[in-house]
């Protein structure tokens, strides 16, 4: 009985260690930056996250979780389309130096702190810049971005990568602390957890 219940345990653990070694690794930087890629290979490339752990450090202590291979909300739009040749990181630079009066530049919130676009609150200020920004009660496409607040006056505090859309809705591929690992869930999924929904950054 006691081998049955260790060779279970070992199944249990091997299980999410085997999904995490086969999924992402390590920080990521994209600078090539292209034209629109095609939205498919953008929701291709954020499905490739799919349980990946969440970096409960959320970058801090140097990073550490990301060089492990642990990701924050932001990073799974900045690497799926990252991963097709599309940067925010370098929209959101070229945006921070046309337009800085949308980005809040205190405590050296700017492009050249490496967590600029990594911050869902950026993310957002990039599309208000380019005046892409969709209210909450916009039905979404494939391959935009959903941000989120903790309260009705709050910052930006989460975003998500629209990678599903019928007539009945919307799914989104997410990182976030109470999912523990990245996956696609239901559009009201964050809203049941407490996060409310401020709108809609539309990419094509």
């Amino acid at each position: 009985m006691k081998k049955i219940i260790g060779f279970l345990v070992v199944i249990v653990l091997a299980i999410p260690l085997l999904v995490y070694f086969s999924t992402y690794k390590g920080e990521r930087s994209f600078t090539n930056h292209h034209g629109l890629p095609n939205v498919n290979l953008v929701v291709d490339n954020a499905y490739s996250l799919w349980f990946t752990p969440y970096d409960p450090l959320m970058g801090m202590y140097n990073n550490i979780g990301g060089k492990l291979g642990f990701i924050v909300c932001s990073d799974v739009p900045n690497i799926a389309y990252g991963m097709a040749g599309y940067s925010f990181q370098v929209l959101l630079r070229d945006s921070f130096v046309k337009n800085p009066n949308f980005y809040d530049a205190r405590n050296g919130n700017n492009p050249e702190n490496p967590f600029f676009h990594r911050r869902a609150r950026n993310l957002y200020s990039y599309f208000q810049s380019i005046q892409s920004l969709k209210p909450a009660s916009y039905k979404p496409k494939l391959g935009d971005l959903a941000f989120y607040r903790k309260t009705e006056k709050g910052y930006i505090a989460h975003v998500a990568l629209v990678t599903y859309v019928d007539d009945g809705g919307y799914k989104i591929m997410e990182s976030a602390p109470k999912t523990l690992f990245a996956r696609e869930v239901e559009m009201d999924s964050p809203v049941k957890r407490g996060w409310i929904l401020a709108g809609f950054g539309k990419v094509y």
